[in-house]
């Protein structure tokens, strides 16, 4: 056998050495409990075909339907079939001691190493080729691969169909490598020289295919600096000048008040924007909203606008802001919470109404600095060489993806999981130290970070998100270009962001890598200081450097002994606090007055008075060593100025975290909340600080700091008043608007009140009762359901119970708790057809499923704030009534956030259903139903929920006569 990779065209990767693919079908995701039922694999060397092989196995236990469901693979076809131990010895000498390709191949691998078999088999993978070689895939599956790079074959969660499918993906991948600048591809193999990485044998083939062309010297390899030649290809150069040469806006002495009859006439006319916005419709609620956000912008007044959903708010104030900001040569500043409303605006709507306004404005995105790639730390990098397949997997990404990105924005690449994250944040331009004016003469100007703030100082209008927002306000305006006007979407998130924005965390094992990071006389930092100065100054001022140096690692090994006492005595403290939860996760211990009186915290008190007094001197030799450095000048120290910065951000960092550690230990402030988060593992703790009020942060900065501040969510009301929103924010002096949303809830949506439901008080029988009414409501309805939850344990337990009995009616059950992310949840569940997703917190919101993949809603509790959590708490107690006062508008809030994910078009139909009796039985209910638009009602037994449900899905029309 000697075939040609089937559905390949024009491979023709012609490497010598045999490879086999593998894939496997299994009940489940854990090889120590799990087993397989199907085995592909195929035997191939470059683009032929040797051999393959394929059988079912019977893996001893009943197939799960959703596995069933995947793979078309039933327990009756696997019940004649021979078993694993029956099959090992022939998959083992099939494949020999042949390199194992697979998509994700240790996950396959797991599954024979614990039949102690295929032990030794080098791995190659193709999600780590493709993660590097496509840096900017959307998604790395199998599926998503095969349709990126055009293989016309299918991958049909059959192992022999996927095993086919990831050969041919490794061919295409090979091909790409192939195609590298050559500068690139002897980079990376010489950065992962010394790492046993799953990359390292394709791309030292394509070095050797390419060396084989002559085009490379043959006395060996020689790789430059090429940190200038990665950021300033062509048109970045040319893009660099451009924005360095754009000049700044000049505003005009008297601003010129918009015409509302010429906006107006823009909406109602529609021409220009029908032309342009495929669904435009004149929408009188849209109109309104416009008009309004005009009006306060012309008059520099604050507004808050409340917008229903299907208003179309983003046009209502992107027109007057773009208008407003043209016509006098002024900024208008845009925050979203979200990266998909950012994106929507930024790729979509803006770029469309500069098209259809024939207004020449120009816009800028700008985020904060860790989203950007910094050149100077990636060359530091690239200098040292990556200490970790991590490292080296998100290096040789960028060295694949920059070439050709025009941003340098991390949001132009996929990055793989909680270690990536960890390694771009060493490369991002988050770096305390670093000033546009040295990215510009140090850089040559093509930072990323340093080309978007020039973009948005020329801007007229800057798109940025509320986290950026608040550190522009922690900073005294130092993030963001000088703006008098704001427009806040998604602003029931404000406080939330605040919140998160001016917090402080703290960990034992963070604290540590940082000092450890600072390194000693030959190792780390400062172990790089001296080896750059060695030769470069006199000997003098060299031993003295490493005095200094000697004096900071003594210290160092000092602080990690008092920071292991410090963190230990915070653990026993937060054991020994008296302390009542419902998170069976984590234990979360405020600090208040009474608890600083305890024995266990003076022990606190001491630890940290010895750890402070051993960080001090590290501090101090940090401080000097930096100023040392920038003295240095008249020297040839290599990387003097780098150095200088880094060790000066490192005593910046320090001194942060003895100022706030100072404050959580011994100098309490008023406006501050404190608590200690504890696992209840017991082994991950971390000390927390957050704001107490944010009212006064927003007032001062915002309110009083700006000319006009719109404010404009879908939720900012409460039973139909602002009163709550606007003390949160101390937005009193405001003007306020609702606008109803232009669709039809009466005859769009039917809310269903189980009237016999025990409430949630009574656990057990409310839990009965759940599991019942969802299973005979998601059969009724074939799925099409999104539930959700306030509890995490809770939406496992019902999972758990009403997936079988579902899954033999033929209905999925996706859930939270899975390992799966919320997009790809999302994306089962939306294509699907028959299946039940059940969500918690994140799903309350953003979650847009229109047409018939989602009918039926499900609200399981009230979504009130856990009491005992510290923020909560310490907020609760600034109110006379709390509960009333602030836990229910608190919970109304998220509660239509949660009722919005139903309708999300004119022609969407469908039910809510609340499993709380509560928004009957309690008089602080009728604020939850009073909240909703006007729908149709109905109370009723549970037992008549399914027909109900599927009456109004099915025929809206008649259930109304």
């Amino acid at each position: 056998m000697d075939e040609q990779i089937p559905g390949s065209s024009h491979v023709h990767t012609q490497m010598t050495q045999t490879i086999v693919s593998l894939d496997l079908e299994t009940t489940g995701l854990d090889p120590t409990k799990d087993a397989i039922i199907e085995i592909g694999a195929v035997k191939f060397r470059g683009d032929s075909l040797q051999d393959e092989y394929s059988t079912l196995i019977n893996p001893g236990r009943p197939i799960p339907p959703f596995v069933t469901h995947l793979t078309k693979i039933t327990s009756a076809m696997v019940a004649d079939a021979p078993t694993l131990s029956s099959q090992l010895a022939t998959i083992v000498e099939f494949i020999g001691d042949a390199p194992i390709l697979g998509h994700n191949v240790r996950f396959d691998i797991g599954f024979f190493r614990q039949q102690q078999a295929l032990t030794i088999n080098p791995l190659l993978d193709t999600f780590d080729l493709a993660s590097v070689l496509l840096p900017s895939a959307g998604r790395y599956s199998l599926g998503s691969l095969v349709a990126e790079l055009g293989i016309d074959l299918p991958a049909s969660h059959r192992a022999l169909d996927d095993a086919r499918a990831t050969w041919a993906v490794y061919c295409a991948l090979l091909e790409r490598a192939l195609e590298l600048p050559l500068d690139t591809l002897a980079e990376i193999v010489r950065l992962g020289k010394d790492l046993q990485w799953s990359g390292d044998q394709v791309f030292e083939y394509a070095l050797q295919q390419r060396q084989k062309e002559n085009l490379v010297a043959s006395d060996g390899i020689t790789v430059l600096d090429a940190s200038t030649r990665i950021f300033t290809n062509t048109s970045t150069e040319k893009d660099a000048k451009q924005i360095t040469e754009a000049p700044t806006l000049q505003a005009t002495d008297y601003p010129n008040p918009l015409d509302l009859a010429q906006l107006e006439a823009l909406f109602e006319s529609g021409e220009s924007l029908s032309q342009h916005f495929v669904l435009y419709e004149n929408r009188p609620e849209q109109v309104e909203m416009m008009r309004s956000v005009a009006k306060a912008i012309s008059n520099q007044q604050h507004l808050l606008v409340e917008a229903g959903t299907g208003t179309g708010k983003s046009l209502a104030y992107l027109i007057p802001a773009i208008q407003w900001a043209w016509q006098n040569g002024l900024r208008v500043v845009i925050s979203t919470n979200t990266i998909n409303l950012q994106d929507q605006l930024v790729r979509k709507d803006i770029p469309t109404l500069q098209a259809a306004l024939g207004v020449p404005f120009q816009v800028a995105l700008l985020k904060g600095r860790s989203n950007y790639v910094c050149p100077r730390r990636l060359e530091s990098m690239r200098r040292r060489g990556p200490r970790a397949i991590e490292e080296m997997r998100v290096l040789a990404k960028l060295l694949v993806w920059l070439p050709q990105s025009e941003t340098g924005d991390r949001t132009e690449i996929t990055l793989s999981g909680a270690r990536d994250y960890a390694v771009w944040e060493r490369l991002s331009a988050k770096d305390e130290g670093c000033t546009t004016e040295r990215c510009a003469s140090q850089m040559g100007g093509t930072c990323p970070f340093y080309l978007a703030r020039r973009a948005a100082e020329s801007a007229h209008l800057i798109v940025v998100n509320h986290a950026l927002l608040l550190a522009d306000v922690a900073s005294e305006n130092r993030v963001l270009p000088e703006y008098r006007y704001l427009i806040i979407d998604e602003a029931h998130h404000l406080e939330e962001a605040t919140t998160k924005g001016l917090s402080f965390t703290s960990q034992q094992a963070e604290f540590e890598r940082r000092l450890k990071d600072l390194g000693s006389q030959d190792s780390g930092l400062m172990g790089q200081v001296l080896s750059r100065c060695a030769q470069a100054i006199p000997s003098e001022k060299y031993t003295l450097l490493e005095r200094d140096i000697g004096h900071a690692h003594n210290a160092i090994s000092t602080c990690i002994l008092h920071s292991d006492n410090f963190f230990n005595m915070a653990q026993l403290f937060a054991e020994a606090a008296e302390y009542q939860s419902s998170n069976k996760y984590d234990r979360r211990v405020r600090i208040v007055p009474t608890a600083r009186a305890s024995p266990e915290w003076e022990a606190v008190e001491t630890a940290w008075e010895n750890l402070n007094n051993a960080l001090s001197p590290v501090i101090q030799v940090l401080v000097r060593l930096s100023k040392e450095l920038m003295e240095f000048e008249m020297f040839d120290i290599d990387n003097r100025e780098d150095m200088a910065t880094s060790l000066r951000a490192a005593a910046h960092h320090q001194n942060d975290f003895v100022n706030k550690m100072d404050e959580l230990v011994s100098q309490p402030n008023a406006n501050q909340i404190y608590w200690i988060e504890l696992s209840r593992d017991g082994k991950r703790l971390s000390l927390h600080i957050a704001p107490r009020d944010v009212g006064e942060l927003v007032e001062k900065h915002l309110w009083h700091a700006k000319d006009a501040v719109v404010m404009t969510s879908a939720t900012l009301t409460t039973g139909g008043e602002f009163n709550y929103t606007l003390g949160r924010l101390r937005a009193q002096d405001a003007d306020v608007l609702a606008v109803g949303s232009p669709f039809d809830y009466q005859t769009a949506t039917l809310v269903y009140l189980p009237s016999d439901i025990p409430e949630p008080s009574d656990r057990s029988g409310h839990q009965v009762a759940l599991e019942h009414g969802l299973v005979q409501l998601c059969s009724a309805t074939k799925g099409r359901t999104l539930v959700l939850f306030t509890s995490h344990a809770q939406l496992r337990e019902t999972a758990n119970a009403i997936r079988p009995p579902l899954e033999r009616d033929g209905v999925l059950v996706y859930d939270q708790s899975s390992s799966a992310s919320r997009h790809q949840l999302l994306e089962s569940f939306r294509t699907a057809g028959s299946a039940v997703l059940l969500g918690a917190r994140s799903f309350w919101e953003g979650v847009d499923v229109p047409g018939e993949a989602l009918s039926v809603l499900v609200i399981v509790r009230l979504p009130f704030d856990v009491p005992s959590e510290p923020i909560i708490a310490a907020r609760s107690e600034t109110f006379e009534k709390p509960f009333i006062d602030y836990s229910v508008p608190e919970a109304v809030l998220r509660f239509r956030q949660g009722f919005g994910r139903l309708i999300r078009t004119r022609s969407d139909r469908g039910v809510v259903v609340v499993f709380d009796r509560r928004v009957r039985s309690k008089q602080y209910g009728r604020e939850f139903l009073g909240s909703l638009p006007s729908c149709t009602v109905k109370d009723g037994p549970l037992a008549l929920l399914p027909e109900t449900a599927v009456r109004w899905i099915d025929n809206r029309e008649e259930y109304l006569r």
